[in-house]
């Protein structure tokens, strides 16, 4: 089954009023033609974890490590992310429009997964370019995108919808909806090991994870645009090694 994304008339105002620090017309055009590269390199700067990170990426030197889990920026961002190159964990839940959802679904194509909480200032900031990024993917028909909201943890679910109802009134309110299954206590956020939100993971035909970052909003240069075609060439590089491996 594929996901649809819907858009409606009040994305576009919504888009429009973004203009100064997304321009999702140009974001929303289909990446440009990017030559087959063998892996992702990390860019020169490092000290910020705002960049697309695949398995195969080494932890900068400058990294801070004093939660004691995974290394860090000193804002606090992941520099990695556990299930990277590993299967995705199997996981269930409802979708905010009422429909049952399986993991399982996402087997056979490519999908790209947002983990955010309306209850995160982070996942805030980046509402306007998850929502120009899903406009994006839905020009390529092998790419679905999709998010889970969840709560900072289980002893917070019930902080997680701050003064809304249900994630279905937010997304009524912001004049949008893409599929997003809804973590009432946390057991999925804890299931896929998310430290971070926003999280994007990068999910392959076979339920491995190659690849992860986080926020947008944070990142330099043309964010919605890059993180496209860093997953191009995600897709691209994995294809190539799973012929090879073929042979």
């Amino acid at each position: 089954m594929r996901f649809g994304i819907l858009i409606s008339t009040s994305l576009m105002s919504f888009a429009a009023c973004a203009q100064e620090t997304v321009d999702t017309a140009a974001e929303t055009l289909p990446p440009e033609p990017t030559p087959i590269v063998s892996e992702i390199s990390a860019p020169s700067d490092t000290t910020k974890a705002t960049y697309f990170i695949t398995p195969n990426m080494s932890v900068p030197d400058t990294a801070d490590m004093s939660r004691g889990d995974v290394p860090r920026d000193k804002y606090g961002r992941p520099y990695t992310y556990e299930l990277l190159g590993k299967a995705l964990p199997a996981f269930a839940g409802d979708l905010a429009d009422g429909l049952s959802f399986s993991s399982s679904e996402l087997e056979g194509k490519w999908t790209v997964m947002e983990v955010w909480g309306i209850w995160c200032h982070d996942s805030m900031n980046d509402a306007k370019y998850a929502a120009a990024l899903a406009t994006a993917l839905a020009q390529d028909p092998q790419v679905d995108f999709m998010s889970i909201h969840t709560p900072p943890n289980a002893a917070q679910a019930n902080r997680a919808l701050k003064s809304y109802v249900s994630v279905a009134a937010w997304f009524e309110e912001k004049g949008y909806y893409f599929p997003t299954v809804v973590d009432e206590d946390a057991a999925i956020r804890t299931a896929l090991k998310i430290r971070w939100t926003p999280t994007y993971i990068v999910v392959a035909p076979d339920l491995t994870v190659q690849g992860f970052r986080t926020g947008l909003a944070d990142a330099d240069g043309e964010a919605v645009k890059d993180f496209v075609r860093d997953i191009s060439q995600t897709r691209a590089i994995w294809a190539a090694n799973a012929q090879t491996a073929e042979k």
